[in-house]
């Protein structure tokens, strides 16, 4: 009997351990590109899966946060999927954190859908991507963005995974989640979740110089950021989006409502335009499999959670998640 353990034990290791691979790009060519939005000098690097000619490219949209070009790593164990099957990647720091310059917090949506328009027009300009469909995979906040950005321009291909159409909304969401899982009853989660609301209306959106001494628990620099994005609402915007469109939800999200906002894409996206939305079953906000990763922010891992994050790699996905995603950018770029 102890040896049938030992054994199950140590197949399962193998298993798990295959992932630590995901972590490093050794599947693919890189290459480290910059480029200006504004007055920053973005860095980032192009990731090209090695014997494919003319792969599709994947712009990666960060969602809210301090976020280098691959997440801290997080992002390593996708991006290597997207290489296995055959489509390429470029990411870049955001404004003032690893290599660029600038201060992302000074952003607003605008601000951040040009930054993306002028890393496209970068890869659509370089020689060897010639005939390289170049689209985009966004994450979380760039539900405010991406939609902007395909009403100025025609993409290859649009996936949105995480997305909330309305600011305030997504943020009482968040709080509800919270408050739920803090034990409260369903009337005081409700009655709690009405007066943050009340309160951030009042801080955010009822005066053009908002106060940040009245939230002298908030960073002075992240309460002008969110002031200067509260009002956000994409509805506006969906109708109107250029390109294919995939938009995502794990249906365990804790961030974003998932059936809440793919009603709204649902309503507005176009399906003649190869326009849809899916809801990934076992699925986080960040399309990790819930079973075992179903936190609101990284913060919140437990330090055995990350291991086993690292050791599984792409295979802590929520399954078919991923092979979703490649087999919609694969179809939508091989039919045009």
């Amino acid at each position: 009997m102890v040896g049938i353990i030992l054994c199950f034990a140590l197949g399962f290791g193998v298993v798990q351990c295959s992932g630590l691979k995901d972590f490093e790009v050794s599947d693919g060519d890189v290459l480290n590109l910059s480029f200006t939005s504004n007055t920053n000098v973005l860095k980032g690097s192009l990731i090209l899966p090695k014997h494919v000619s003319t792969p599709p490219i994947a712009l990666i949209v960060h969602g809210d946060g301090a976020q280098t070009r691959f997440s801290d790593a997080s992002y390593l164990p996708m991006v290597n999927s997207l290489l296995d099957a055959g489509i390429g990647v470029f990411t870049w720091d955001k404004p003032g954190v690893g290599e660029s310059t600038g201060d992302w917090l000074q952003q607003s949506m605008q601000d951040r859908s040009d930054e993306v328009i002028a890393a496209y027009r970068k890869i659509q300009s370089l020689p060897e991507l010639t005939g390289s469909p170049i689209g985009f995979l966004g994450f979380s906040q760039a539900g405010w963005v991406l939609p902007i950005t395909t009403n100025a321009m025609t993409p290859a291909f649009t996936v949105l995974v995480g997305g909330a159409v309305n600011w305030r909304h997504q943020g009482a969401y968040f709080t509800k989640r919270q408050l739920e899982a803090q034990g409260l009853s369903s009337e005081q989660v409700a009655q709690q979740v009405a007066d943050n609301l009340s309160q951030n209306d009042a801080l955010f959106a009822s005066s053009d110089t908002p106060n940040p001494s009245l939230r002298p628990d908030m960073d002075p620099k992240r309460f002008a950021f969110v002031a200067r994005n509260y009002i956000n609402d994409a509805t506006s915007y969906l109708g109107t989006m250029q390109g294919p469109v995939l938009a995502l939800w794990g249906a365990n999200d804790k961030n974003v409502d998932p059936f809440f906002n793919q009603a709204i894409y649902q309503h507005k996206l176009r399906p003649d335009q190869a326009q849809s939305t899916l809801i990934v079953q076992q699925a986080t906000h960040g399309l990790l499999n819930s079973e075992r990763f179903n936190y609101q922010l990284p913060s919140e891992w437990p330090l055995w959670n990350t291991g086993i994050f690292i050791l599984m790699g792409r295979h802590a996905y929520a399954p078919n998640a991923l092979d979703a995603i490649e087999g919609w950018i694969h179809q939508v770029t091989q039919s045009n």
